[in-house]
């Protein structure tokens, strides 16, 4: 099985997307808040039917980089529920984590919902009845996106649809996520008008899909500390690609906006509102009552002052309460691709134009050999990917660990498993599946 394609439950995607209609003629209803399938079969709701992916991808990244931020270095435990003190600690293998279930259970329906989006509206199409081809276009983006993010943060899945409870995929065959999310991106791209702005996003987010893709190869199904550098031709390709899309000088990026009128960003609310959760003292000065942040003190190894990027993020990201915004990728991320693959193939001018690209953004001293490589390269993803769910990957391919981590419940190189809602609803599911 390669790429999954399954109809699935209507129930929260009719929730999600009740607000995208009101305006439309299409409900024939008393409350205009109480829709039934019926009226996701009418092609006028191609539009709302997108909203609703979006809506439940974003709600499914803050629940799920809440838990995984916190097992990185990226966030410590301030607060009082055992369940971030596990996680916290290094913890990623037990499926009663209360955290890691409800975000299993969001990212799944995120899931559901993508993979729905894009059979309604593909239906539409086919039937020759949708106006706007820009609906399916961002569905098929989301649904990438999505199951990127599951291949990216877990170590087995079960892809159901709502009549027959599916079986764990395994974490041997975690692979066919990405390869699922590499041809949305590539169904998107055939659709998708040339120079558009969801162009550059699906080119971008392929790529990153690409490097994944191998990057996975030093992960799953067996850790590999000896040579975790990522060499791709095509993940570097499809960078460059979008690169010549966005501009190589343009610190582009992509970003699921979060407002009052969207679902909050529940990684945001932890850390800037219910105070259970702060960024780590690896990166801050935290605050005299130990809630907040002080002052950046992760330096740039080569200029040695707080490194620029990570000061603005950090800025933005505590000052937006509980809407703060998702990184998708980034400009920042294509150059990283690019540098990472000619480290790996030893190529020192292909590396250095490519990091210098990037620190080039940040006004920041362009690399000359002042330090190693491999030490600008993973201070340089450390900074420029932060909390956007790359973190724990690179801690277990380059032999680092959280200065929380306890030793009796660290286990590198794993990530987050089936959960418990899943193996209590699912006959095919047991525990330590």
């Amino acid at each position: 099985m390669r790429y999954i394609r399954l109809k699935t439950s209507f129930f929260a995607l009719v929730l999600i997307t009740g607000f995208g209609l009101l305006s439309c003629d299409i409900l024939d209803v008393d409350n205009p808040n109480s829709l039934i399938e019926e009226d996701l079969n009418n092609p006028a709701a191609a539009p709302a039917i997108a909203n609703g992916a979006e809506a439940t991808l974003s709600r499914g990244l803050g629940n799920l980089l809440a838990p995984y931020s916190t097992v990185t270095d990226e966030l410590t435990w301030i607060g009082t529920r055992d369940a971030w003190l596990a996680l916290n600690q290094g913890e990623t293998y037990d499926p009663l984590n209360e955290f890691v279930d409800g975000a299993y259970a969001s990212i799944n329906e995120a899931r559901w919902t993508a993979d729905n989006a894009i059979l309604r509206i593909e239906a539409f199409r086919d039937a020759g009845s949708l106006q706007n081809i820009t609906p399916l276009v961002r569905s098929y983006l989301y649904g990438a996106i999505v199951y990127l993010t599951i291949a990216d943060s877990f170590d087995n899945f079960v892809i159901s649809d709502r009549q027959d409870a599916g079986h764990p995929i395994g974490r041997e065959n975690l692979l066919v996520l990405i390869d699922t999310a590499i041809e949305y991106t590539e169904s998107g791209l055939e659709l998708a008008s040339t120079g558009s702005d969801w162009e550059t996003r699906l080119l971008a987010v392929r790529a990153r899909a690409l490097y994944s893709r191998a990057l996975w190869n030093n992960l799953k199904p067996q850790l590999n500390t000896q040579n975790p550098l990522v060499e791709s031709a095509d993940a570097v390709s499809a960078a460059e690609e979008a690169l010549a899309a966005i501009g190589s000088a343009n610190d582009w990026r992509y970003q699921i906006e979060v407002t009052s009128e969207t679902p909050s960003n529940n990684l945001a609310f932890q850390v800037n509102e219910r105070l259970e959760l702060r960024i780590d003292d690896t990166y801050v000065q935290p605050t005299s009552d130990n809630t907040r942040v002080e002052s950046v003190t992760l330096e740039d190894p080569i200029d040695q002052i707080p490194a620029p990027f990570l000061v603005r993020e950090i800025e933005e990201f505590t000052g937006a309460s509980e809407y703060a915004d998702y990184t998708i990728v980034s400009a920042r991320e294509l150059h990283l691709i690019i540098a990472e693959d000619a480290g790996a193939r030893q190529d020192e001018v292909a590396f250095s134009e490519a990091i210098n690209n990037l620190r080039s953004l940040d006004g920041l001293t362009g690399y000359s050999g002042q330090i190693t490589e491999r030490e600008l390269l993973e201070h340089s993803r450390q900074v420029n990917l932060f909390l956007q769910g790359r973190r724990l990957a690179d801690l277990y391919r380059f032999e680092k660990t959280s200065p929380r981590w306890s030793s009796s419940r660290m286990n590198p190189g794993i990530f987050f498993p089936i959960t418990n809602s899943e193996i209590t609803s699912n006959p095919n599911v047991n525990f330590g599946d």
